[in-house]
């Protein structure tokens, strides 16, 4: 696979990070285009520089400065197509366009899904926003964020296209661009992965992360997008050195808790996770009838009215604060047992609420020690 993304110099350094979880020793290429901002070049020798800190992670990634200097944003993205076709060899399969804020949890179960798809014909890949009205609004395309996968015949077909797709623009954005040229020049259709997520909510988006849906791609969680919600995925992830595909994993354990591997512990009401009434010693006898919650389905958390019964669909209504306590993941480090790493230490946090009569509960902490198997 060949990886393509364009951003700024200052982003793809705060990138590195969060790359440096899937990309390094997996053979996979990244080519990047950046500059300063939109009226300054990057610096060649600032460019050099941070080749070489990807290297060190061991990762293969080429830094670029635009195809041409007058290139616009959507240009500059579409440019990636021609430039990782021209990169490719006998071995090249998939070409992969992404925003410096896609996250792959897992490049192997990334591979596992596309095993499915024919890489010997044009393929278009992708996902649609998790908004009905984007959908409504841009149609049906793979939208970028969620990464945009292209078969490498499919990436020739571009290619041979490249003058008029990429002076003819019909908006400011790269991914509608690349559909627009796929619909003009070919009969393909996009092919639609619901594992791969846009994440076009905003606010709180617990219940995207424990719904324990698959997540093939993540996007909108770095600080300043359009969701407002930053997460820190490099810690976020490290759970992965141990158990690897285990990120986003739950685990329902005794007393109504449930643990979102990575993200969140959850404490419910009696029952509403086990099944098991309250009532005289814990038997059930004389409590009150449980609904249990589906667990299938997700708790619409994120704010605003937005219409995701053809993305995110089963949903269930968010929870009273009240009625749902959680830990959030606050740390998570390598704990190491002489030269080799021993566990993943994560820590969770809650902050304490205020008492009746005035005065504050105390903070509370749960720490998890994850260890490889024998």
């Amino acid at each position: 696979m060949i990886f393509g993304l364009q951003t700024t110099i200052d982003r793809l350094k705060d990138t590195v990070k969060h790359l440096a979880r899937w990309l390094p020793n997996t053979g996979a290429r990244l080519y990047a285009i950046v500059i300063e901002t939109e009226e300054i070049p990057a610096e060649d020798g600032e460019m050099k520089r941070l080749e070489k800190d990807f290297e060190a992670l061991g990762m293969n990634v080429t830094i670029l400065q635009p195809v041409r200097p007058i290139d616009t944003f959507p240009q500059r993205y579409f440019s990636l197509v021609p430039i990782m076709y021209a990169a490719r060899d006998e071995k090249t399969q998939w070409v992969t366009l992404i925003d410096d804020d896609t996250f792959f949890p897992s490049l192997h179960d990334l591979q596992t899904e596309l095993v499915k798809y024919d890489a010997t014909k044009p393929q278009y890949i992708g996902s649609l926003s998790e908004d009905w009205w984007a959908v409504n609004h841009y149609k049906l395309m793979g939208f970028g964020g969620a990464g945009i996968i292209l078969s490498v015949p499919m990436a020739k077909i571009i290619d041979d296209h490249l003058d008029n797709c990429k002076e003819n623009l019909r908006t400011s954005a790269g991914d509608i661009t690349v559909m627009d040229c796929i619909y003009r020049h070919t009969s393909t259709k996009l092919t639609h992965v619901p594992g791969l997520h846009q994440v076009d909510m905003h606010g709180d988006l617990a219940g995207f992360y424990e719904s324990g849906r698959e997540m093939l791609s993540l996007h909108h969680w770095k600080e300043g997008s359009a969701a407002g919600y930053k997460l820190e995925m490099e810690k976020m992830h490290l759970v992965a050195d141990i158990c690897d595909s285990c990120f986003l994993q739950r685990w329902q354990f005794p007393k109504e808790t449930l643990l979102t591997n990575g993200f969140s512990i959850s404490v419910y009401p009696q029952g509403l996770i086990s099944g098991q009434k309250p009532g005289l010693l814990g038997t059930g006898v004389g409590g009150p009838k449980i609904e249990k919650l589906n667990l299938e389905q997700m708790e619409e958390t994120w704010g605003g009215d937005i219409e995701v019964i053809h993305s995110l669909a089963p949903t269930r209504p968010k929870l009273d604060e009240e009625a749902k306590v959680g830990y959030k993941l606050l740390d998570s480090m390598l704990v190491h047992n002489g030269a080799e790493p021993g566990a993943v230490r994560q820590i969770y946090f809650k902050e304490g609420g205020e008492k009746e009569g005035g005065g504050k509960e105390m903070d509370t902490v749960m720490v998890l020690n994850w260890r490889k198997g024998e």
